[in-house]
């Protein structure tokens, strides 16, 4: 596979992705306008925890397949690895509805809400279940290089869960008002969140509904000697992708309900609240870095066989950054205009931690372009060292910063630890699978285009609109938009001849 189809599919996936995400980010404005602040936390918060019990429930088997699929016969290793994922996700599904009682009577329980609901929490467990059972059929469509359909599917989720939101949260209550009282009453707005998981799950489960007819062609057969062998490959990633998670949502999960002062648990659910709905809006530089790893992985593992592919890995990794600095840039100079997006002025206020947020996903988007080395060389237990690390520098940080500095010290030990985790990364990556990376332009675009931000900043807080720094008017938008100019000419002057080599822009550019 040429860079050119590596490029041409993490377009498609990306655009499938970008669509999908922007359908459920969607929701989160509409989410804002109809549920009260403590509501809006209460449901962050189990959105925070899901993650973790999805790592656990697909326990690095995806990857391992991407690995194995290559080495091994294919057909034995997807259907080792369905019917492990299946034996394993109902037997924890099953654990899981068993210990509903202790789970939402506990401290836990109630700070996300579900005391006093069960129905909640079996809607959120069979929600994940249904996804860990569709992770092998989306990796199979990846592998196969078919995202028209992982594009349909996906995109068909969600449109079903935004269809029973907007059934059961606008559609029911006016016709329950107009006398359909066969029907939820949902005016009141007491059972609202349980609808939203409920949304939620009916989403994921026509997801494994439309896979049925792929999961039938399967091969059941259970190789337990190639099980050994993905297990002992897959394990680590669960410590890696657990650690991970406390980077990534356990600042919502736990640290900031531990760690703020206060034994008021309605207003830890507001500042959850409010910390959540501004860390959407990292949400086009996230897209981006879920969209490369879905086309990137399986063009990693391919590369890998035809001779040395580092040269090939530096320059993805060189146009990866730049579009990682570009999207950082059209959020972050833009706040007045993105701030729309959160609806409620409430929530304004915590739009200081975006920038913070964007710069600390752009980190973590480079470290998964660098983990490919340990994947490569099956040293996946390095990439658990380098997480469990964070993941102990996590705690110390949001520990010592969030009671001093509230959800501003979340963010800002976000983006610590990815930097770390990102650092330690290539560091160690260099010794055993040395890549030649452009690291001086690297450190360039990024510093320049950080640099960019807070200069913007600066001058916008001084001098352009010091009453409001988010306030809509032209000047900052003007000064925004030369600045991000700016920058683009600086990139095309630099990098004119590699992008005269890419696909469908380069046929417009003289070389």
């Amino acid at each position: 596979m040429s860079i050119k189809k590596l490029a041409g599919q993490t377009i498609f996936y990306g655009l499938s992705n970008i669509v999908s995400k922007l359908l459920n980010y969607f929701l989160t404005p509409f989410y804002l306008t109809i549920l009260t602040r403590a509501s809006f936390g209460e449901m962050s918060n189990v959105y925070a925890y899901i993650p973790f019990a999805n790592i656990v429930l697909t326990y690095g088997m995806e990857t391992a397949f991407f690995r194995f699929a290559k080495k091994e016969n294919k057909a034995h290793v997807l259907g080792t690895s369905t019917i492990s994922l299946l034996l394993s996700t109902v037997s924890i599904t099953i654990l899981l509805l068993m210990l509903r009682s202790p789970v939402i009577n506990s401290y836990a329980g109630e700070l996300a809400g579900l005391n006093g609901h069960p129905t909640y929490y079996t809607y959120v467990v069979l929600l994940m279940a249904f996804d860990a059972l569709t992770a092998i059929p989306f990796a199979q469509l990846r592998l196969e290089g078919r995202p028209v359909r992982y594009a349909a599917i996906r995109i068909a989720g969600i449109v079903t869960t935004i269809f029973f939101n907007i059934f059961f949260l606008v559609i029911c209550p006016k016709l329950y008002a107009a006398g359909q009282h066969w029907l939820p009453d949902l005016q009141s707005g007491s059972d609202q969140t349980g609808y939203i998981y409920l949304s939620n799950m009916l989403g994921s489960a026509l997801t494994l509904v439309l896979f049925l007819p792929q999961i039938r062609k399967i091969e059941w057969k259970f190789d337990t000697g190639l099980w050994k062998q993905m297990m002992q490959y897959a394990l680590p990633l669960i410590v890696v992708g657990m650690a991970g998670m406390v980077n990534e949502t356990f600042d919502r999960a736990w640290f900031l309900p531990q760690f703020l002062p206060g034994d008021n648990m309605e207003a830890k659910k507001e500042i959850i609240a409010l910390y959540s709905a501004n860390y959407k809006l990292a949400i086009l530089i996230t897209m981006f870095i879920q969209a490369f790893r879905l086309g990137a992985e399986p063009f990693f593992f391919k590369q890998a066989e035809s001779g040395d592919p580092r040269k090939m890995y530096a320059r993805i990794m060189k146009l990866f950054v730049i579009m990682l600095c570009f999207m950082f840039l059209f959020v972050s100079l833009y706040l007045n205009v993105w701030k729309a997006f959160l609806r409620v002025p409430f929530y304004y206020q915590g739009m200081r931690i975006v920038p913070v947020l964007l710069l600390a996903n752009m980190f973590l988007g480079i470290y998964y372009n660098l983990t490919i080395w340990f994947k490569l060389t099956d040293r996946t237990k390095t990439g658990a060292v380098i997480t469990i690390i964070t993941a102990v520098l996590a705690f110390l940080l949001n520990y010592w910063w969030i009671p001093v500095m509230g959800y501003y010290g979340a963010a800002l030990a976000t983006m610590v630890c990815y930097f770390i985790q990102m650092v330690i990364c290539y560091v160690w990556g260099q010794k055993h699978y040395p890549i030649p990376y452009h690291l001086p332009k690297l450190i360039t675009y990024t510093g320049l285009a950080v640099g960019i931000y807070y200069v913007f900043s600066w001058l916008n807080r001084l001098v352009l609109s010091p009453t409001d720094i988010y306030a809509l008017k032209p000047l900052p938008l003007a000064v925004a938009t030369a600045f991000f100019a700016a920058y683009a000419w600086f990139i095309f002057r630099m990098e004119k001849k590699e992008f005269a080599r890419l696909p469908v822009i380069g046929r417009y550019i003289a070389k």
